[in-house]
């Protein structure tokens, strides 16, 4: 009789341990998440109490109330009513303590918010120089491989001629052969696309356009803050096994450190008067 009064009071502790275990993790989740935070991409704000969050911009506030989602994988804020938060996704507390969620407007187009404090607004919006010391001239032209993805939406000094959308431009070497793509993409749909085999002679051109345009002097460049939108990727790798790479995000990105129209330009022999046709 006694053990079994000693069984059962071990399962009764052991069941209150645990439960009481896991409130402490729902409390420490509910202090990190309440409070004013403010969105690094724009002029939303939340405010969050431990039932209700209030999403304001600028006059405009409304209220809506949310429960705690946690997983092993994840913290979330889940709205409780059909409406969700509006537009916006459910909101996932980070591991860097921000919260991240997603708007999808119209047409595919969104918003990115990434909450953060207040007094931590000023560090997210600081530019950091993540550079590294790469040598700023390459031996080789033989190019295996070229990679170029940019958004036309920041300018850069184009001309009207080049559409507006996301640019993405790939050549890679397989054996003997170089094989090319050259693609410009709406928010749903395909603006241009070209597919097709270039020659060595094309490839070494590109090479030597790169060295003339200054290019490789940027070999290494990378700089960038939190705030969501443009950004820009050059890389590039050679037989020799040297490398090329410069790269761009945030508001570090908002104009191009090289020649990017004199780059692209370098395309309009194999894609020509076809671009025309693109808008």
């Amino acid at each position: 009789m006694k053990k079994m009064l000693l069984r059962a009071g071990c399962i009764s502790i052991l069941l209150t341990l645990a439960f009481c275990g896991m409130c402490p993790a729902k409390d420490t989740a509910l202090k990190k998440l309440q409070g004013h935070w403010v969105d690094v991409n724009g002029d939303t704000a939340l405010d969050i109490d431990d039932t209700e969050l209030v999403i304001s911009f600028g006059e405009w506030s409304e209220t809506y109330p949310y429960e705690l989602e946690k997983t092993a994988y994840s913290t979330r804020l889940v709205g409780t009513e059909p409406e969700g938060f509006g537009l916006l996704g459910d909101i996932e507390l980070r591991s860097d303590g921000s919260l991240l969620s997603y708007a999808q407007i119209m047409d595919g187009e969104g918003h990115t918010y990434r909450f953060v404090r207040e007094e931590d607004l000023e560090k997210e919006l600081e530019i950091q120089d993540l550079s590294k010391d790469l040598p700023k001239s390459i031996e080789s032209d033989d190019i295996t491989y070229f990679s170029l993805t940019f958004d036309r939406s920041f300018g850069y000094g184009l001309d009207d001629e080049w559409p507006m959308g996301y640019y993405s431009w790939q050549i890679e070497k397989e054996d003997d052969s170089y094989n090319m793509s050259f693609d410009i993409m709406g928010s749903s749909y395909i603006v241009y696309r070209w597919n097709g085999e270039v020659s060595g002679e094309y490839i070494r051109g590109l090479a030597g356009k790169m060295e003339e345009l200054g290019i490789l002097e940027h070999n290494g460049y990378y700089m960038k803050n939190n705030v969501s939108g443009p950004r820009y990727y050059l890389y590039a790798e050679y037989a020799s096994d040297e490398k090329l790479e410069i790269h761009a995000e945030g508001t570090a990105a908002e104009k191009c450190v090289f020649d990017l129209p004199g780059l692209l330009d370098y395309t309009k022999e194999l894609i020509g008067d076809e671009l025309e046709e693109a808008y």
